[in-house]
C-alpha cells in the first residue's frame, strides 16, 4: 500500500518549479506522476544547462583567441560544437582559429560546416574559394565566387578572388577587366593596381604595368608594398637606376623601416658595390637595434664576403637579443658547419634540441653531421624519423638516400633521391648524385639525362657538364663528349679537370700527342694531380718512350717528396718503367723504396712478389721476411709481403695466417684487411668478417681500384648486387684495363640476370687477358649466354 500523504496539499519545490501531489493516491499513481514531473524537470534544466555551457565555451574561446592562446581557444570552441554539433557561432571562430593556428585542412573542414548549416553565410563561401583557389581546383572556386556576386555584386574581396582564378587560368585581359571593376567602386584600392600591374606585364605591357604600379605607390606613401613590387619590377626589367630611385624615395617617406634598408643593401651587393651594401646593412641596424632581422641579413652579408669575424659578431648580437630563438642558433649552427667548424656546429645542435627536441632543422644538421662523420647508420635511423615526421621535407629523404649509399645501399638510395627530386624538380644536388649512381651502374644514358636535366636549371653547371661529357665518352661519342669538355676550359680555364677528361679521351681514341699536351697542361696548373701524372707515365711507356717516362717520374719526386703517400706512387711507377724495361734489381728497388715510404700501399707487394715468383726467388726473399721478424716480431710488412707471395703461389691457408698475424700488430692495416677479405670471399668462407674487413680497407685507401674490388666482391658474394656494381664501376673508373674487374662485373650482371651486359663484360675480360683467375668460368658463362 502507498502512504497517504496528509489532506493537505504537501509540495515540492525544485528550482522554482512547484509539483502538486494530494494525498489519497495509490502507490502506482503516486510513482508514475512523479516519475514524469521528475524527467521533465530534467529535460528543462538539462537543456538550460547546455545552453549556458556552449556560451561559456564560446564566450571562453572568444577570449583566448584575442590573447593570441590560439590552441587553447581551439580547445574552448571544439567543446562548444561537442555540446551543439549545430553551433554556427563557433564554427565560424574556429575556423579563424585554425587559420592563425596554420591547419589549412581543419580551417577548410570548418568552413565547409559553416557553409552548409548557412548556405547563405558569404563569409564561409569565400573562405572555401580561396582554398579552392590555393588548391588549383578552378573550377569549385569559380562556383563559389560566382555564388557571393550573385548575392553580393559589389563584394570587392569576392572580385579580387574572380581575378585571380581567371590569372591562373592565364585569361589576362578578363583578369584586368575585373580590376578595373574594383576601382570604378573603390578607386583607393591599392592591391586592384598592384594586380592590374601584374597582369599588364603578363601580356608584355611593360609601360602601362608601370604606370599602375606608380599609382600604387602615391595612393599612400607609407605604404612599402607597392613600392618594393616597383622596386621589383625595375630590377627585373634592368632598370636599376629607376629601382634604386624608388627603394631611396620609399626610405625618404619611411626612415625608420629597417626592411627598406636591407632591400637597399641588397640592391647595391648585386651591383657588386659592397661597402654601399654594408652601409645600407648597418643603418637598417642602426634604425632598429632592437629588431634581429637586420643583424640576421648582415651576418649574411659578411659571410657572403668572407668576413669572418664580423660575421659571428652580427650573429652574438642577433643571440645577445633573442638568446632562446632557435632559429637564430640554426643559422649560426649552419655558418660553423659549412665552415668545416664542426664541433662548434654540434654545441648549437645540442642547444638547439635541448629547447626543442622535435625542431626539425635541427634533427636535420644532426643527422648531416652523422654523414659527414661516416656514421651512416645513426644517420639512416634519423632521417627514416626525419622523413616521417616532414614526409614532404626534400632534403630529408635527399640525406637518407646518402646515409643508405654510405652504407653500400646503392638501391635504397637511388629510391630516396628520386623522391627527393619528386618532391623538388629543381633539387641540383640530388640529380647531381643520382648522375653518379646512373655512372657507376654504366647507366649512361640515365645519367646523361640527369646531367642535361641540370644544365637546363643552371646552364654553367661545372659539375653537370662533367657527367654529360662522361656519359658520352662512355657511350662512344667522341666528338659530343670533346665538345662537352671543350666547355669545361671555356668555363673554367684554371680547372685543370677539363683538360684532363679531355686528356682521357683523347688517349681512348690514340690521339696521343693531343692527350699528352692536355695531361701536361692539367699538371701545369695542379703539378701534385697523381691521376694525372700517372696517365702521362703510361703514354710515355706504351710508347716506349722510358727516357721520358723516368724523367717524368724524378720530376714528380721532387714535386711531392713532402707527401710519404705519393712519392710511394711515383717510386711505385717508377719500378713499373724499370720492369718495363727488364731491369729487375732496379725496379725491385723502387718497390721497395714505394714500400719504406708507405707500407699501407697495396701494389708494390705485388710487383715484388711477382718479381720472385718469375725469377724462382720466393723461398730466398721469404727466408729474408723471416730473419726480419725474428729481429722484430712486430712487423707487419714482412707478414704482408709473405702473405702476397703465398697468395700467389695458390698456398692459401699460409697466406691467410700472415695476414692475420700482420692484423694481430696492427688491427687497421689495410693492405692485410683487403687481401684476407679477397681471400674469405672467394673461398665463401666467413663473408660478414670478409665485409668488416674490406670496410676497414675501404675506410683507409678509399680510392684505392684494388679495395674497390674486393669490397665489390664481397658485396657480390654476399648477394648485394647493386652495391657491388657501384664498387667495380668505381674501381674501373680507376684502372680500365683489369681482366679480374671486368669479370667479377659480368659476374654481377649474370647473377641479376642481364646477359646482354654480363656477355659485355665477359668478353671485355678475355679480350684483355686469357688467364687471370675466374677466366675459366668466365669462358663457361659466355658459352651459355
Amino acid at each position: 500500500m502507498c502512504p497517504v500523504f496528509s489532506d493537505k496539499i504537501r509540495c515540492v519545490v525544485s528550482r522554482g518549479l512547484i509539483i502538486y501531489f494530494f494525498g489519497g493516491l495509490i502507490m502506482n499513481r503516486c510513482k508514475t506522476v512523479f516519475l514524469i514531473v521528475l524527467a521533465s524537470s530534467i529535460a528543462l534544466f538539462g537543456c538550460a544547462s547546455d545552453e549556458e555551457k556552449k556560451a561559456s565555451h564560446l564566450e571562453k574561446g572568444h577570449a583566448y583567441f584575442e590573447k593570441g592562446e590560439y590552441k587553447s581557444a581551439e580547445i574552448e570552441l571544439k567543446n562548444a560544437v561537442q555540446i551543439d554539433p549545430k553551433y554556427l557561432a563557433a564554427y565560424e571562430k574556429l575556423g579563424e582559429v585554425y587559420l592563425k593556428l596554420g591547419n589549412a585542412q581543419q580551417a577548410f573542414k570548418t568552413y565547409s560546416r559553416v557553409a552548409e548549416l548557412d548556405p547563405e553565410n558569404m563569409n564561409a563561401q569565400m573562405k572555401l574559394a580561396t582554398f579552392y583557389m590555393l588548391g588549383k581546383k578552378i573550377d569549385e572556386s569559380r562556383k563559389k565566387i560566382d555564388l557571393v556576386l550573385k548575392k553580393q555584386p559589389d563584394n570587392i574581396d569576392a572580385l579580387f578572388l574572380q581575378a585571380g582564378v581567371l590569372n591562373l587560368e592565364k585569361k589576362f585581359s578578363e583578369a584586368e577587366s575585373v580590376f578595373n571593376k574594383i576601382l570604378a567602386k573603390d578607386p583607393s584600392q591599392t592591391n586592384a593596381y598592384l594586380g592590374l600591374g601584374r597582369v599588364l606585364m603578363l601580356q608584355g605591357r611593360f609601360n602601362d604595368a608601370e604606370k599602375k604600379l606608380k599609382t600604387a605607390v602615391s595612393l599612400d606613401v607609407k605604404d612599402i608594398k607597392p613600392a618594393l613590387i616597383l622596386f621589383e619590377f625595375y630590377m627585373n626589367r634592368k632598370k636599376f637606376a629607376k629601382a634604386l630611385a624608388t627603394v631611396k624615395n620609399a626610405i625618404k617617406e619611411n626612415p625608420a623601416d629597417p626592411d627598406l634598408y636591407i632591400v637597399l643593401g641588397n640592391f647595391y651587393y648585386s651591383q657588386k658595390k659592397q661597402d654601399k651594401a654594408e652601409t645600407a646593412y648597418l643603418k637598417g641596424i642602426e634604425t632598429d637595434p632592437e629588431n634581429v632581422k637586420p643583424y640576421m641579413v648582415a651576418a649574411g652579408f659578411y659571410d657572403a664576403t668572407g668576413n669572418k669575424k664580423n660575421t659571428m659578431e652580427m650573429y652574438n648580437r642577433a643571440l645577445e637579443l633573442q638568446k632562446d630563438d632557435v632559429r637564430i642558433m640554426n643559422a649560426v649552427a649552419r655558418y660553423h658547419f659549412k665552415n668545416g667548424a664542426v664541433d662548434d656546429a654540434a654545441v648549437y645542435v645540442d642547444k638547439m634540441l635541448e629547447k626543442r627536441p622535435a625542431y626539425f632543422p635541427a634533427r636535420l644538421l644532426k643527422g648531416e653531421l652523422y654523414i659527414l662523420n661516416k656514421q651512416f647508420a645513426e644517420a639512416l635511423l634519423l632521417f627514416e624519423d626525419l622523413v616521417k615526421q616532414e614526409p614532404r621535407s626534400a632534403r630529408a629523404h635527399y640525406f637518407k638516400g646518402i646515409a643508405h649509399i654510405g652504407k653500400n645501399e646503392a638501391g635504397l638510395g637511388k629510391t630516396s633521391l628520386l623522391r627527393a627530386i619528386e618532391l623538388n624538380p629543381r633539387f641540383i644536388k640530388a640529380k647531381a648524385v643520382l648522375a653518379d649512381l646512373y655512372m657507376r651502374e654504366k647507366a649512361f644514358e640515365l645519367a646523361r639525362k640527369e646531367g642535361e636535366g641540370i644544365l637546363k636549371l643552371s646552364p654553367d653547371n661545372y659539375q653537370a657538364k662533367m657527367i654529360v661529357g662522361n656519359a658520352l665518352m662512355y657511350q662512344g661519342h667522341s666528338d659530343n663528349a670533346a665538345s662537352a669538355f671543350k666547355d669545361l676550359i671555356k668555363l673554367d680555364p684554371q680547372n685543370p679537370a677539363g683538360y684532363f677528361r679531355l686528356g682521357l679521351l683523347q688517349r681512348l681514341t690514340k690521339q696521343y700527342d693531343s692527350a699528352l699536351a692536355n695531361f701536361e697542361k692539367a699538371l701545369i696548373i695542379n703539378p701534385r694531380l697523381m691521376d694525372v701524372f700517372t696517365n702521362v707515365i703510361f703514354l710515355h711507356s706504351a710508347r716506349k718512350n722510358f727516357a721520358a717516362a723516368l724523367e717524368q717520374c724524378d720530376r714528380q719526386a721532387r714535386i711531392v717528396k713532402d707527401s710519404p703517400e705519393l712519392l710511394a706512387v711515383v717510386y711505385n711507377l717508377k719500378g713499373e718503367v724499370k720492369l718495363a724495361q727488364k731491369k729487375i734489381k732496379e725496379a725491385e728497388t723502387c718497390f721497395q723504396d714505394a714500400l719504406e715510404q708507405n707500407p699501407d700501399f697495396l701494389r708494390p707487394y705485388y710487383a715484388l712478389a711477382r718479381i720472385y715468383l718469375k725469377n724462382n726467388q720466393e723461398d730466398r726473399a721469404i727466408a729474408q721476411y723471416k730473419a726480419l721478424l725474428v729481429k722484430n716480431p712486430n712487423q707487419v710488412v714482412p707478414h704482408m709481403l709473405m702473405g702476397t707471395i703465398f697468395d700467389m703461389q695458390k698456398r692459401f691457408d699460409l697466406s691467410e695466417e700472415h695476414y692475420r698475424a700482420a692484423l694481430e700488430i696492427n688491427p687497421e692495416f689495410a693492405p692485410a684487411a683487403n687481401n684476407l677479405s679477397y681471400l674469405l670471399a672467394n673461398q665463401d668462407k666467413e663473408l660478414d668478417q670478409a665485409l668488416a674487413l674490406a670496410q676497414v680497407a675501404k675506410e683507409k685507401l678509399p680510392d684505392d681500384p684494388g679495395v674497390m674490388d674486393t669490397l665489390g666482391w664481397v658485396l657480390y658474394k654476399k648477394g648485394l648486387y647493386d652495391s657491388a656494381i657501384n664498387e667495380f664501376t668505381d674501381s674501373l673508373g680507376k684502372i680500365t684495363d683489369n681482366p679480374t674487374i671486368h669479370y667479377h662485373l659480368g659476374m654481377v650482371y649474370y647473377k641479376k640476370q642481364n646477359p646482354e651486359r654480363a656477355r659485355e663484360q665477359m668478353e671485355k675480360a678475355l679480350s684483355l687477358g686469357q688467364s687471370f683467375d675466374g677466366a675459366d668460368e668466365a669462358r663457361k658463362i659466355l658459352s651459355e649466354l
